[in-house]
């Protein structure tokens, strides 16, 4: 499992498609606008790792921020951004970049997002580590960086890992798959890899790098969502953690 296989996935046709009509057809969830309006401000330079088709920064720059660099692993997901963008008649600049590479100075963002479950999408615990320390470096001091995950501790899937740690105690688990947490999603749009991590996990990882975890919540206990978006995505976990002033 590497980012070609990721490439593979999001770059499906169908896949494409589906990101794309989230765009209108979801579009920000009222958890997403809840937070960003909190914690970011219009005028602020933000950046937006894994956007796909835009469904995050598009709904931002509804909202009024008009700073927003768009950015994602997949090139064919760009230039369906860059469409959209263009059916819209709005112009929100756009590159593919790694999340595990960064391609900018130190301390040039005034806030982050990986909406989505992306950073949990990169596979192997060292580049999601490596990912990590790549969006501390980019922050600025004193801003925020908002990602969501799954949840392993979550009640609904106990007993789903109690089974799945059993497998991987007998070396029976899917030879795939890198490391316990890891997971692949079958779904109609093809095998979608995922890790599912503790708090714990986000939290040890958070902190290894040097940030602090401000909050941490499940979106069902922000907003509560429209069928619409409780259709799209299941509940999740949001994060919020602050690189600290000289840091």
């Amino acid at each position: 499992m590497n980012n070609n296989a990721i490439r593979r996935y999001f770059e499906d046709p169908r896949v494409i498609a589906y990101y794309a009509a989230s765009v209108k057809g979801t579009g920000l969830w009222v958890s997403e606008q809840k937070l960003f309006r909190r914690l970011f401000h219009p005028r602020q330079h933000l950046l937006e790792l894994g956007c796909g088709a835009g469904r995050i920064t598009i709904g931002m720059h509804d909202l009024g921020f008009n700073d927003i660099l768009a950015t994602d692993l997949c090139p064919k997901m760009v230039q369906e951004f860059r469409r959209i963008c263009h059916l819209l008649e709005i112009s929100i600049p756009s590159k593919v970049v790694d999340a595990t590479a960064i391609p900018y100075e130190d301390n040039i963002f005034d806030g982050v997002i990986f909406g989505f479950n992306g950073l949990m999408q990169i596979p192997g615990a060292a580049n999601r580590q490596r990912a990590i320390l790549e969006v501390y470096r980019v922050l600025r001091p004193g801003h925020f960086f908002v990602f969501t995950t799954h949840d392993r501790d979550h009640w609904k899937f106990k007993d789903y890992w109690k089974k799945e740690q059993l497998r991987w105690r007998k070396g029976q688990q899917q030879p795939d798959l890198l490391e316990f947490g890891d997971m692949f999603m079958d779904d109609a749009l093809g095998k979608l890899f995922l890790h599912v991590p503790t708090v714990r996990e986000v939290i040890d990882m958070l902190k290894g790098v040097g940030f602090m975890v401000e909050a941490n919540m499940m979106r069902s206990k922000l907003a509560n969502e429209p069928l619409k978006v409780r259709e799209f995505a299941d509940d999740c976990r949001f994060w919020v953690a602050m690189k600290p002033s000289g840091g």
